[in-house]
């Protein structure tokens, strides 16, 4: 059986709770409030990531999605000029 080593999110107190507590809420022996165990198992139904436009629909396959642009990302670039002095002997 291994532990857990955390602090108390309200008091910051230093706490040790055997590994099967992960996830339960208990309250602190410092300070008497409630808070939950840290660590466990987080199951999850999708780990993909969501973005905008995703749908369960294939109809939107293969269509071209306008994505504006800030103004200074289509300004030209700036020219630099530079100028070479030559030293004369």
């Amino acid at each position: 059986m291994s532990e857990i080593n955390f602090q108390c999110p309200h008091c910051q107190q230093e706490l040790t709770a055997p590994d099967e507590l992960a996830g339960q809420s208990l309250e602190c022996p410092a300070c008497g409030k409630e808070f939950t165990v840290p660590g466990g198992i987080v199951e999850q139904d999708d780990l993909r990531p969501a973005y905008p436009g995703d749908s369960e629909d294939d109809a939107d396959k293969g269509k071209t999605v306008r994505i504006e642009l800030p103004p200074e990302l289509l300004a030209p670039p700036e020219k630099h000029v530079f100028k070479i002095k030559r030293l004369q002997h």
